[in-house]
This record gives C-alpha cells, structure tokens and sequence, in this order.
C-alpha cells in the first residue's frame, strides 16, 4: 500500500536520496476514554504542533479536510549538471469518528505517464484501496493498519521535514491571526544561529542494499543552509491549521550537492463544513488470485477442481490465525 515518495525517486536519479517515515498515534486515541478530553497544548514548544497526527487533530477540532503541496529539487552543480524536480499533491479527509480518506499523487519529473497516486477509504470497518485510475476494492486484511500508516505519511509530511531540520529549526512568535474563522498564533520559521551536529546513527542489521545505503548516507550527510515560512496555530487547540515552508539543504563531503523542499499544508474545512466519509461506490470485493487465469487453467484441464481431488483444498489463510 506504500506510494513510493517524490523525494526518494528524485534522489534516486542523480544519485541522492531522501526519505521519510510518519508514526501513528491512532491506538494511543483508542486507548483513551472519549469523555477525556485531548491534553492542553503547550505553546512552550510549539513545534510539537507538528508532531500531531490526524486522529489526534480531529479530537481537537472535529471533522476536517486537509489538503498538502510539495515541491523537491535535488541538484548537482559542475561539469555534469544534474537536476530534478519532484511535485506530491497529498488530501486528507478525517472524520471525529476515526474514518478517513486520503488520497496521494506524485509526479517524479520523469516524463509523461511516469505520475503515480493512490486512494485509501477507511469507512465501516473496512479499508479500501486504489491505485490511479483503478476502480476500489476491499481490503478486508488490512483492518485500517496500513490504511492509517498511508494516512500518516501524507498528513505528516511536515513534521518528516521539521526532523529533516532537526536542532536547526527555530519558531519564533509573530502574533496573533486568523484561520478557517479561528483566532490562531502566527510563528516564523527560521534557523537557529548555533544548530548542533545531527546525531551519528548505528547501521541497523542486517546491512541494507546500495539503494537504501545511498538514500541514508545522503540523509545522514544533510545540512540546513536556508529555512523560511510560518506556521498558524489554532489559538485553543495548537492544532496547526497553516504550515508554509521553503528549506535548503546541503550535503556533507558533496559541496556541489543541494537539495530544496517548499511546501504549503492547511485545513480547508472543519465541523460540518467538511464533506462526510463514505464508503467509496461500486467498491469490488478483494481478489488475491486472478479468476480469469484460475478458469482458463480449469478448462485447459490443468487445475482440477477441489470435488475431482477428493479432498478440499487448503484455506489461503490456513494456520496464520
């Protein structure tokens, strides 16, 4: 179910990485009794606005939709001038009733036909998915599992790039404004002057491909040169309603290295305003083996049904109860 991000397939082709990964905060939600309310902010550290999930923001402000733009650069300079460009369009519906549908799009800058995208509906208890321009289908298995991590890498792709930034990051109060009808705190983002060192990391075993050993050196080796935006938090909650960013980086041991992000995520809607979570029309049933291969290797008389066996045949599932 993973959509492969716009920042790995650009790296990948120069060659440079970038990655990212998003936690899931659903089971701490279920976990808590839904008379208690969500824990005050603390606008003591206001980045942590950043760190919220969208179970965790719907607990704080209801129903919402959310939508997400991205834009990569990653660039060698020299002889042999490289360059691309990444774009990820990211949507996120959320119900206060846990259901969600998020939907994802990426054009890697490869050339026409090479834009990718997915849809996930997590609706009554049941998970459904498509690829682009694929009808939906069941995924009865998934039990909004991988549903929510899908949701997850969208939805926090700005805290992915507040970690990017790590010690760097600095939020600085600029008063108050106004959001969705919402009194909200505005803060800038800038650098901060003496940022420390990002932090050596044990290589995990067992030891990756070339791939994923590129993709973490070059995540090791960044290194914040540039970093401008804003975010606005709601003034009651800290939920964040409007995050801007535009960052650069460089690269340790490669100086012809440079890699830029810019993006712009906010609440479209809340409360009623926010269209309603549905079960997606015409949905199929989930199909893990091809019925019409099954059949034609049937007729050819090459499969024999389980009744000529005399005996059935294994349930799929069989002993991963």
């Amino acid at each position: 179910m993973r959509l492969r991000s716009a920042a790995v397939i650009a790296a990948l082709s120069l060659p440079l990485a970038c990655s990212r990964g998003a936690g899931d905060d659903a089971e701490r939600l279920r976990a808590r009794p839904a008379a208690i309310p969500p824990p005050a902010f603390d606008w003591a550290h206001p980045a942590a606005a950043l760190d919220l999930g969208a179970d965790e923001i719907a607990a704080r402000l209801g129903s919402f939709e959310w939508s997400a733009a991205v834009e990569w650069t990653v660039s060698r300079d020299g002889d042999e001038a490289q360059r691309v460009r990444a774009v990820e369009r990211h949507r996120v519906r959320q119900a206060a009733t846990g259901e969600f549908e998020v939907q994802a799009e990426i054009d890697p800058g490869l050339g026409a036909g090479s834009d990718t995208g997915k849809d996930i509906v997590w609706a009554g208890g049941m998970t459904y998915a498509r690829a682009r321009y694929a009808p939906f289908r069941e995924r009865p298995t998934d039990h909004g599992r991988d549903a929510r991590r899908f949701r997850d890498e969208s939805f926090q792709i700005a805290r992915s790039l507040a970690r990017l930034l790590g010690a760097a990051l600095e939020l600085r109060p600029a008063g108050d404004a106004e959001a969705l009808h919402r009194p909200a705190r505005k803060l800038l983002v800038t650098l901060a002057k003496e940022a420390a060192e990002p932090a050596a990391t044990a290589e995990p075993a067992p030891v990756p491909d070339e791939d994923t050993k590129r993709r973490r050196a070059f995540l090791a080796g960044l290194r914040p040169q540039s970093a401008k935006g804003e975010l606005l938090l709601d003034a009651a909650t800290g939920a964040p309603l409007e995050v801007r960013l535009a960052v650069a980086f460089g690269v340790a041991g490669d100086p012809k290295a440079r890699a830029t992000v810019e993006l712009l995520a906010q609440v479209k809607a809340l409360g009623a305003e926010a269209a309603a979570v549905v079960v997606p029309k015409g949905a199929l049933p989930d199909e893990r083996k091809a019925a019409g291969v099954a059949a034609a290797l049937e007729a050819a008389g090459l499969k024999k049904r389980p009744e000529e066996k005399g005996s059935a045949e294994p349930a799929e599932d069989a002993g991963e109860e």
